[in-house]
């Protein structure tokens, strides 16, 4: 039960960062957002390695394999597909952008297909058809924002080759330290692109990229990696494919972004969609 525990508050994490990244966004762009964002949740998780004493014991577990994996765990997640993933957002809004992006459990089940030859049963292939339909209502009202939704997509397929690693790295590190260590991974690549860039910032991106980022991220990431070694990716993935709904609602509510019909059943078929893709 504390696994599921972790799974939903990991959701309601990825639900309220949308709506955080996105009031951050106001204030800058997105090259800099990220490395903000990354940066102080690195900072978090390396807080929380020192206090539990764990530092030690993490260093001697790195191996050059899993130096591997986590980096390319990182760039896939925090680098590549959390860029798309900010696209979208700025361009599409939370409403759009994240239930769009939420359909990574469909590209973790292809990868297997495709990787490992496993079957593809009658409830993958109905999810899928949800999947695109949803993408379809919530993408077809936008006003000149298809590519925001392209970006949405790719942040998807981005994160589903960086879960996929999750359920190795978990065998051989903690939870904080898997999330951690990637943290610092991307935060260190970002920092080689801001200053071509020109790095923005003010009191409101280190409020809302910093300050409040860095607590949605870690709370999220560590309660959605540890869950996974708990339960299993297979379990946490449909518990944590609420938080498109949630977020959709939070849009609503707090940042009274338009959430029509088409872009509610979006979000339905979305859900429905995500759990029979994982159930099956």
């Amino acid at each position: 039960m504390y696994g599921e525990l972790l799974a939903l508050l990991s959701a309601f994490c990825w639900a309220a960062g949308g709506a955080v990244y996105r009031k951050g966004l106001e204030y800058t762009d997105v090259w800099t957002g990220n490395f903000m964002r990354t940066s102080f949740a690195a900072l978090g998780f390396v807080a929380i390695i020192l206090l539990e004493g764990k530092l030690d014991d993490v260093i001697s577990t790195l191996t050059p394999s899993i130096v591997f994996w986590l980096v390319t765990s990182a760039i896939f997640a925090f680098f590549v597909g959390d860029i798309f993933y900010l696209e979208a957002l700025k361009r599409s809004g939370v409403a759009r952008a994240v239930p769009v992006s939420s359909t990574y459990p469909i590209f973790v089940a292809l990868l297997a297909f495709a990787v490992y030859g496993r079957e593809v049963g009658a409830l993958l292939l109905l999810g899928s058809v949800l999947v695109v339909i949803a993408i379809y209502l919530i993408s077809e009202d936008g006003n000149g924002e298809s590519r925001g939704i392209g970006y949405a997509l790719m942040a998807a397929i981005s994160w589903s080759v960086s879960i996929s690693i999750v359920d190795y790295l978990v065998g051989y590190l903690p939870a904080e330290a898997v999330a951690g260590l990637r943290f610092l991974v991307v935060s260190a690549i970002m920092a080689a692109f801001v200053p071509v860039r020109e790095f923005r910032f003010s009191r409101s991106t280190v409020k809302w990229l910093g300050i409040a980022s860095m607590f949605v991220l870690v709370v999220g990431n560590y309660s959605f990696v540890e869950a996974i070694r708990l339960i299993g990716s297979e379990k946490v993935a449909p518990i944590s494919a609420v938080y498109p709904v949630i977020a959709a609602v939070f849009a609503r509510l707090a940042l009274r972004e338009e959430l029509n019909v088409k872009i509610a059943a979006g979000v339905v078929l979305s859900f429905v969609g995500i759990l029979l893709v994982v159930l099956s």
